[in-house]
């Protein structure tokens, strides 16, 4: 499993048409609206980096989207308990 956080810029006044549209992208499991930098935070799990690799090219396609920077989290394997 692959887990990411993506930074997503929008464009002016498109942010909520843009937050609509990405909650609908397969992959994306939270939406966070910001303030500062960026003007959302995406939690995104994907099985493998090439599934990730397409999330990421989805999201960019949101109309509204102006740019998304992905961080990917390394070492966030579920230990059995």
């Amino acid at each position: 499993m692959t887990l990411a956080f993506i930074f997503v810029n929008c464009r002016v006044d498109e942010e909520n048409k843009a937050e609509r549209n990405i909650k609908k992208v397969k992959g994306v499991v939270e939406s966070h609206p910001t303030s500062g930098a960026y003007d959302m935070i995406l939690k995104v799990k994907a099985e493998t980096e090439s599934e990730l690799r397409d999330i990421i090219k989805n999201i960019r396609k949101v109309t509204g989207v102006g740019a998304a920077i992905t961080s990917i989290v390394y070492g966030n394997e579920q230990k059995a308990e």
